[in-house]
């Protein structure tokens, strides 16, 4: 079967436009995530799990010495405002989105994280590697959204 330019050429548009739409179903995809962390968020708890032995838990809740509100912008960036451990931090970084997956950059360091939202609330979890020196541990955050 002869292939005329005109074929090859009706074959190559179709590519491009599929991967044009392809692309834009991907982009508008995760604009639809990043659209949903807008806004302010409440610390509700935060648990950590050690996977040492034996497994270690420990279960920190919003209170008077911990507690932190994150204000996710249209812009890419974030503010946090909080007290840990007794004492008040506050600052800024930049997000962004891919999937499942929140990257934070606060002060030149990022952080790749899980997370989902269900029901008004953000569930961010944080896996973090064995090292020499630690043991491998996950961190599950969670966050309430505010009205």
């Amino acid at each position: 079967m002869y292939n005329s330019p005109i074929n090859i050429m009706k074959k190559q548009t179709f590519s491009i436009r599929f991967g044009i739409i392809i692309l834009l179903i991907a982009f508008i995809h995760a604009q639809e995530n990043r659209g949903a962390l807008v806004g302010a968020w409440e610390f509700k708890s935060m648990t950590t799990i050690h996977y040492s032995e034996p497994k270690q838990v420990e279960i920190i809740y919003s209170g008077e010495n911990y507690n932190e509100t994150l204000i996710f912008d249209q812009d890419s960036s974030f503010t946090y405002k909080g007290v840990s451990n007794g004492e008040q931090d506050n600052d800024t970084g930049s997000l962004s989105t891919e999937n499942n997956q929140l990257i934070i950059d606060l002060k030149n360091v990022k952080t790749i994280s899980k997370y989902k939202i269900q029901d008004d609330v953000l569930t961010i979890i944080i896996h973090d590697m064995e090292t020499e020196e630690n043991h491998a541990f996950d961190t599950v955050l969670e966050y309430k959204k505010s009205n």
